[in-house]
């Protein structure tokens, strides 16, 4: 949209020995801004800058070394709206985990979400039915956990099942995760996609199971934080459609029945008894 006057500009910097605002600039009555500033500590921090706008903060990517400038240096802001917006989902991941000791399994789900208009999808305070986007979970999920991505945990809820977002939703791609545990029994697990997915992707750690569903098919494994998955890719993935992930079930940790022990035991002493008597009987 047309460049914003007036707005003020704020230069960030986020790094692992520290992180915080630097400077801050008014843009003139042409949007324009410009800072001075020196890299210093970690090479690994990141520089970038922001403003708002209607309320919702709009970001550069980040800097990069040297002179920035033009399209590089540009923040480009929306009108928002909390009527519908065009939401598509370019891509889902699923990550299962094997199963741990306590017979669970770790599931991480990360979705890429596109606003394809020209406004910021906002929530109108904490209405469940203003929320910006919404998918669902097994209601019997527990530990749920919202991960790294482009959208906070505090702009996320979960009840009974229903993951909703509150955070606003600009024009572009977002990215959302969240992982949460299932009992191993809960599988086979049937995976119903609510909208039409780009790209489809199911990681399982086990080395034995399946993944079916339309246009899944499994590819060349992958390495993750040095753990070793199976992967199932798909594109276009059709609205409603169902991916059954197929685990085998954990080992048995059942203690074992003391009765079993004692008819060992008894059989056991009876062979002990019998070859005692025929030894003495040879003699």
């Amino acid at each position: 949209m047309d460049p914003v006057s007036g707005a003020w500009v704020v230069l960030h910097r986020v790094g692992p020995d520290r992180a915080g605002p630097l400077d801050s600039v008014q843009s003139d009555a042409r949007g324009r801004y410009a800072f001075n500033y020196t890299r210093t500590g970690s090479e690994d921090a990141v520089y970038f800058v922001s403003a708002s706008y209607d309320g919702i903060a709009y970001f550069t990517p980040p800097l990069a070394e040297g002179k920035v400038t033009g399209d590089d240096g540009e923040i480009t802001v929306f009108d928002t709206t909390s009527g519908h917006v065009p939401l598509s989902l370019r891509g889902h991941h699923v990550v299962v985990s094997a199963a741990d000791a306590n017979a669970k399994r770790s599931v991480v789900e990360v979705y890429d979400l596109s606003n394809d208009s020209s406004v910021t999808r906002v929530a109108v305070g904490d209405n469940p039915a203003s929320a910006t986007w919404v998918t669902h979970i097994l209601p019997g999920a527990t530990d749920f956990k919202v991960g790294q991505g482009d959208i906070s945990g505090q702009a996320v809820t979960n009840t009974e099942g229903v993951v909703r977002v509150f955070a606003p939703l600009a024009p572009g791609l977002k990215q959302l995760s969240f992982s949460y545990s299932l009992p191993a029994n809960s599988f086979p697990l049937k995976l119903p996609l609510e909208k039409e997915t780009g790209v489809y992707e199911i990681l399982i750690e086990d080395k034995s199971g399946n993944v079916s569903g339309p246009h899944l098919r499994e590819v060349d494994p992958v390495v993750v934080d040095e753990r070793n998955y199976r992967r199932f890719l798909a594109s276009d993935m059709p609205e409603n459609s169902v991916a059954v992930i197929d685990l085998p079930p954990p080992p048995s940790t059942r203690s074992v029945d003391p009765r079993f022990l004692l008819a060992i035991t008894l059989i056991i002493g009876a062979a002990m008894v019998i070859a005692l008597a025929q030894a003495l009987r040879r003699r």
